[in-house]
């Protein structure tokens, strides 16, 4: 394969590597799809699964403590963490290591190089240039490997904060109640998802409350959750009266930090003008999709409703199938739900007419008493629900019609 595919692949990793702290710029970033299990995260965990994947083939490639500071290795490393987690200009980092800039240049280089062989090993073109990788540094990059096939198993899914933010709570009481701390919780963003793993917040949550209970200032905590823009914000104060400092490895905020870097997502700690210490988390809010019902059983929509409730989708109904074509064209619904028996123009006509349509992309599920997935499948539609439906099978055949690679 020709160098030029290389240099491809190496300039697509320095763009993600220069916004490594934007996991929403990161989501539909070309690296996502040449991972196949970044590629197979819902879409709005793509950038935060990205991000953990750089961050674990970086740390991959960090000699140790026992590497002379001018040897090859440890320098290439520097140059490369200095770059994309430090975020430091090229001329402070070759002003810092006290190298020229072009060597700076020519190091980073080198070191993406390396961080490809790590995260793209089966990549011909990353066999063909043969980047050299020390024993230490193939021992590393295999263990980053595995790591990597560990998280590719990991359920990424929308989960309710103001339901995990609860439970949080309620076992921090059990700790903070026989020290006389009294722990708030103030829902301001009820119904709001994010895609995340569900356990490692949760501990990162709880290991963040668990250290301000130990506080000896500590009197009361406050659990706030609001939303900003296409973020959810969770933020965690108490009254503290030392300096606020940033995490180091040997504060007790050490494995939240972990977590938290490890997940994806961005989070600070500042002291107030009134002398109030506060953690606050952003997490990338889960994108609501547009879901269009067209059916003329009452009944059936208010069920449907009722089951999207809390889950994240615009919900809009019509019982009339012109009206359907008319709205499928203003909304741009990601779904529809269609029925069949319905009067002046039935399901199957309103189907053939959307699929004719070479602008409409909305993903159409058949939901009929007539049980006849067959015709629907040949008619165009991407799933068929046989009534009645239960719950979890509509929640079920949403997530699985919206996460399906499109065929375009």
């Amino acid at each position: 394969m020709p160098t030029s595919n290389l240099s491809g692949l190496l300039r697509e990793l320095r763009n993600a590597l220069a916004h490594m702290d934007e996991p929403l710029r990161l989501e539909n970033h070309p690296l996502t799809r040449r991972i196949q299990y970044v590629a197979d995260a819902p879409e709005v965990s793509r950038g935060q699964v990205l991000r953990r994947v750089l961050r674990l083939g970086i740390e991959s490639l960090d000699p140790g403590a026992g590497t002379p500071v001018n040897a090859p290795e440890a320098r290439t490393y520097q140059v490369l963490y200095r770059y994309a987690i430090a975020k430091q200009s090229m001329a402070m980092i070759a002003a810092e290591l006290d190298i020229g800039e072009r060597q700076a240049y020519r190091d980073l280089r080198q070191a993406m190089a390396a961080l490809a062989s790590v995260l793209f090993p089966e990549d011909p073109a990353v066999q063909e240039a043969n980047v050299p990788l020390s024993a230490a540094g193939r021992s590393r990059a295999a263990h980053v490997r595995e790591e990597i096939e560990r998280l590719s198993r990991e359920q990424y899914q929308d989960i309710s904060l103001s339901e995990l933010l609860a439970g949080v709570v309620d076992s921090g009481r059990r700790l903070a109640e026989g020290r006389g701390i009294a722990i708030h919780l103030q829902d301001l963003a009820p119904n709001l998802l994010v895609p995340v793993n569900r356990t490692m917040l949760r501990q990162a949550l709880l290991n963040l409350v668990s250290h301000m209970v130990r506080q000896p200032d500590t009197r009361d905590i406050t659990i706030r959750l609001d939303r900003s823009d296409e973020n959810a914000l969770i933020q965690i104060s108490c009254p503290y009266e030392g300096p606020a400092a940033q995490p180091s490895p040997d504060d007790p905020f050490a494995v939240a930090n972990q977590l938290l870097t490890t997940l994806g997502v961005s989070w600070n700690i500042a002291k107030t003008t009134e002398g109030v210490v506060q953690v606050t988390i952003s997490i990338p809010a889960s994108r609501e999709h547009t879901v269009l019902i067209v059916d003329d059983n009452e009944g059936l929509v208010t069920l449907f409703q009722r089951y999207l409730r809390d889950q994240p989708y615009r919900v809009h109904s019509t019982n009339d199938a012109n009206h359907a074509l008319q709205m499928a064209h203003s909304l741009r619904p990601d779904v529809i739900i269609l029925d069949i028996m319905m009067p002046r123009r039935d399901g199957w006509e309103v189907l053939e007419a959307l699929r004719a349509d070479g602008g409409q992309q909305a993903r159409i599920v058949v939901c009929s008493i007539i049980n006849d997935p067959q015709l629907a499948t040949a008619l165009g539609a991407d799933a068929f629900l046989h009534k009645p439906v239960d719950r979890a099978r509509l929640l079920d055949t949403l997530a699985e019609v919206l996460h399906r690679p499109s065929e375009n």
